[in-house]
């Protein structure tokens, strides 16, 4: 893959992280929960805007993921917390989520065979967040 199908990609991905978490905010009624994915949030912001300027130097547009998507991840987390909203219930689901990017992270990382090291470690990046946001989702579950 080159440079702008990675970048797709993984500004898609880190957008997806953060879509995931808009659509279970409202339903955290655990402060400690509710402060640990806005920390989250605020991490996939920060390699969001390092992507931003990524995609601008390799004209990477129309990189937003679709309204589809969004309400497609509202819908499923109303649905799993319509009976249930407990720390385990939300953690869970993050994880799910989370684990969903780290395959296509991986992915990504395997079939990139250009050489901007800006990217890899970008890359790279992305996947040890989204282990530390398992490793501090565990003891929710």
């Amino acid at each position: 893959m080159l440079e702008k199908e990675i970048l797709l990609k993984l500004y898609q991905n880190v957008e997806m992280g953060i879509v995931g978490i808009e659509s279970v905010e409202d339903k955290i009624e655990s402060r400690s929960l509710a402060k640990l994915i806005l920390e989250q949030k605020k991490e996939y912001e920060k390699i969001k805007e390092k992507l931003v300027s990524l995609c601008s130097k390799y004209n990477v547009e129309d990189k937003e993921i679709g309204t589809f998507a969004k309400l497609s991840s509202d819908m499923m987390v109303t649905m799993k917390t319509l009976m249930d909203r407990s720390e385990h219930i939300l953690a869970k689901m993050m994880m799910e989520g989370t684990n969903k990017g780290l395959i296509q992270l991986e992915e990504l990382l395997n079939n990139y065979q250009g050489k901007d090291q800006k990217i890899i470690d970008l890359i790279q990046d992305t996947i040890q967040l989204e282990h530390q946001n398992n490793e501090e989702l565990k003891i929710y579950l």
